[in-house]
């Protein structure tokens, strides 16, 4: 190849320097992966030269003012392998250059056209369609703690939301299918309302990308991409079924799809799957009331055509939670026992029933989205989605009202997004406009009680500019918003008098990176975001008991009792984020290294703050608050294919927190996680094709940055000012897992298996970002097995 190379040089040079011509012709193409679908922010350099470009999101690239001749261009992107082309400067068409998934790096999926469009120096990290294959069945949250800093806050065994470098709730933003995922935002602990099994790629943005998205997207965006919709006469699929051991849980999907014979430019897609688990057990016990079940259902049907495209989108989300029967005291000593003895003081035998306390959760959306090329002026694209959520909350209650829920919450949502996206060679970007409207509604009648979280109404709007310059090795990008927020809250005074405080709130975002290609496996990024946004209604008017977290809660504008309403008290959180990534990457070696600073004025968290004894039971108390904070960190991944058999992985997150306007800890910070991990692969083995199997070793260390402990019999209705906890922060520990699996070609079609083991040695540990570590251990050892029969046709 080098000598191939240095002749097509020499070869070149004799050719410009005999012809006379001037340097004014240019190479054109499109990058484009197996399955024909676009690879945006690939790498092209041309040899023996310094000039380098990178492919717009449509995978097209230019390079202009070159000399006529041949040239070898080389193409490098993350999960692929290395291509070599050589083509000549001048010529009409277009070059198309299909890159090879690397045999040691997981292949990324991009979708084609409508793969939600991100900041070009940003930092992402993504699950692949192989990795999400070795997570089905696992919740949301769970999954995405396989990316390097990102974390889960979570509630019990089955209840995971996502945490991005320290951040999560309010500031962390899920795109469903383009969709902004409404319906997670009353409290800590509720998880999203997603079937990681419509997904073909999960996406991780890690920067502020308010820009684009707004407030929600403080800490970053979470995106999750289902396959596109092909057009295709054969009718294809998949089918995915899977058990757990630890909670004895069955998993089944499935997936069909095709395109109308009638009307060929039309495709269609049909997707469910269900669950159904039973208790989880910890080493030492079982966990009681921690089942679930589950029941999803998706359809998309698309029309796309030279230049213009529609596409209709419909998905269901239904499961019900049962909720740690522990963690529900009925007085202090079942609380401070349960502490001391690091054992739930409420142990029964297995069932797959769900007792009280539990969850029944019902999410319903509805999108459709349309594009239309325009020519010189870009693409519009122009997006409606629709989304209700239900949750239903139930407690142990007297007097036979147990069937009857203590929490029921509605929340009615609509979204509009019209957007301008342009390519030119040298610059391109997006200008846009949205706007929201969310309706929360309680059902006091069912409920009987006061809610939790009052009744509101909230429209908002923003305006956005993002652009993009591209110049040799270097790409420069800058972008601001505007957002308006009206937000009415229907709440009480005194349990009995209503009132109706109103809100209005603008604020402004900005984001400048740049990303500098040293050549083609090395690239730096760098990017500063400034963002801020107005605290939730939940941070603001939260009051009483929250059946998922057992603990009463607080918000900020509910002081000793008293309702506040004046505007001039809510203060907005201002973010300023920036965020340097190196990435390298060659056949044998890929590497993603990045450091944050995260200066945050008026950040909002949530805090111990007394105990209180209830006609429900005893709660530990907690208070939203605001302080100024600091959040710095470094995330890493590594992946070295040793030979061509063996390959190590490695990951590391580190977080760096403080409260710097009372110079103290801040609490419900992840701790510093360092994961090893060796494969071992096959591209076949007799009739099985991609073998592999591997052992990963994660170590959680303690998290030695953890408030002062004050057990529950000693904090009294009304803690101290200084934060604290009421248990110390977990010991370190560390698992031990593994994993195996295969290709079974069938035909055309083919079965993966895969088999699955987690904590192995059966370790009994707690994990410090569970919010009911105080009342149980996490789950013992688990071993999965599933099966995947793809009889796709495309």
């Amino acid at each position: 190849m080098i000598r191939f190379c240095l002749i097509s040089i020499l070869v070149s040079a004799s050719i410009i320097s005999s012809s006379g011509q001037g340097c004014h012709s240019s190479i054109k193409g499109r990058v484009l992966n197996e399955e024909g679908s676009p690879l945006p922010q690939a790498v092209l350099a041309i040899g023996n030269t310094d000039l380098i470009t990178v492919s717009d999101v449509d995978g097209n690239f230019l390079f202009r003012d070159l000399c006529a001749g041949n040239y070898i261009i080389t193409v490098t992107y993350i999960g692929y392998e290395n291509q070599s082309v050589n083509v000549q400067a001048g010529r009409e068409e277009s070059v198309t250059i299909t890159m090879v998934p690397s045999s040691t790096i997981l292949k990324d999926v991009v979708i084609e056209g409508k793969q939600a469009v991100k900041a070009a120096t940003q930092t992402t990290a993504s699950l692949s369609e192989e990795e999400l294959h070795m997570l089905h069945g696992k919740p949301l949250g769970e999954s995405l703690k396989e990316i390097p800093g990102v974390n889960a806050l979570q509630t019990g065994p089955s209840i995971f939301k996502p945490v991005i470098d320290g951040l999560h709730s309010q500031r962390i933003l899920i795109l469903n299918n383009g969709i902004r995922q409404e319906g997670q935002e009353w409290g800590v602990e509720h998880a999203p309302e997603v079937d990681p099994f419509i997904a073909s790629q999960i996406e991780v943005v890690k920067g502020a990308e308010t820009v684009r998205y707004g407030s929600a997207a403080m800490g970053g965006v979470i995106i999750i991409n289902p396959p596109p919709l092909h057009q295709t006469e054969k009718i294809g699929g998949e089918l995915n079924f899977g058990l757990m051991s630890n909670n004895r849980m069955a998993v089944f999907s499935g997936l069909v799809e095709g395109s109308l014979k009638a009307a060929p430019k039309w495709s269609w897609r049909m997707q469910s799957s269900v669950k159904k688990g039973g208790d989880y057990h910890a080493p030492k016990s079982n966990l009681s009331n921690t089942g679930q079940e589950e029941l999803n259902f998706s359809g998309a049907l698309g029309y796309e055509d030279e230049g213009r495209g529609l596409e209709i989108y419909v998905s269901s989300f239904n499961t019900e939670l049962g909720i740690l029967r522990a963690s529900h005291t009925g007085n202090l000593d079942d609380l401070q026992r349960s502490i001391e003895s690091n054992r739930p003081w409420y142990v029964s035998d297995f069932t797959y029933d769900i007792n009280h306390p539990n969850q029944k959760i019902h999410h319903e959306l509805l999108k459709v989205s349309a594009f239309h090329d325009l020519g010189a002026l870009g693409r519009i694209n122009v997006l409606y989605g629709g989304q209700y959520d239900q949750r239903n909350e139930y407690d142990i209650r007297r007097s036979g009202r147990s069937a009857r829920p203590s929490l029921s919450l509605n929340l009615l949502s609509h979204v509009l997004d019209v957007s301008l996206d342009h390519s030119h060679a040298a610059h391109s970007g997006s200008v846009g406009i949205n706007g929201t409207m969310k309706i929360n509604t309680n059902d006091t009648e069912l409920t009987g009680v006061r809610p939790l979280l009052p009744d509101f109404q909230q429209l908002s709007g923003g305006l956005f500019v993002l652009e993009k310059w591209k110049k040799r090795k270097w790409i420069v990008e800058a972008g601001a918003r505007y957002d308006f927020q009206h937000l009415q809250v229907l709440t009480f005074i005194d349990n009995r008098v209503l009132i109706k405080p109103e809100f209005n709130f603008g604020f402004l975002s900005g984001t400048a990176g740049a990303t500098i290609l040293f050549n083609p496996r090395l690239r730096l990024l760098s990017n500063l975001g400034l963002s801020s946004r107005p605290p939730h209604v939940s941070e603001l008017y939260n009051e009483g008991l929250h059946h998922g977290t057992a603990s009463l809660e607080e918000g900020l504008m509910r002081k000793d009792g008293v309702t506040l309403t004046e505007q001039t008290l809510i203060k907005k959180e201002f973010s300023k984020k920036w965020i340097n990534t190196l990435q390298y990457t060659d056949d044998n070696l890929t590497l993603d290294f990045s450091l944050y600073w995260n200066d945050i004025d008026n950040y909002v968290y949530i805090r111990p703050s007394g105990t209180r004894l209830t006609v429900r039971g005893f709660f530990p108390v907690f208070q939203y608050e605001q302080t100024d904070a600091l959040l710095t960190g470094a995330d890493a991944a590594l992946k070295w294919k040793i030979n061509k058999h063996f390959t190590y992985s490695g990951k590391l997150s580190y977080i760096y927190a403080k409260d710097t306007y009372h110079n103290d800890v801040l609490i419900f910070i992840p701790p510093t996680q360092l994961e090893n991990g060796i494969s071992f692969s096959l591209p076949s083995a007799g009739k099985l094709k991609k073998f592999y199997v591997g052992l990963n070793m994660p170590l959680t260390f303690r998290q030695n940055r953890a408030p002062g402990v004050i057990y529950p019999e000693d904090v009294g209705a009304d803690g101290p000012p200084e934060i604290f906890d009421f248990a110390p922060a977990p010991d370190a520990y560390w698992l031990l897992n593994a994993n195996a699996g295969f290709t079974l070609p069938l035909g055309g079609h083919s079965l993966d298996v895969s088999l699955s083991g987690e904590n192995l040695l059966n370790t009994s540990y707690r994990t410090y970002m569970n919010r009911l570590r105080y009342y149980a251990d996490e789950i013992g050892s688990n071993f999965i097995v599933r099966f995947s029969y793809n009889f796709l046709s495309h």
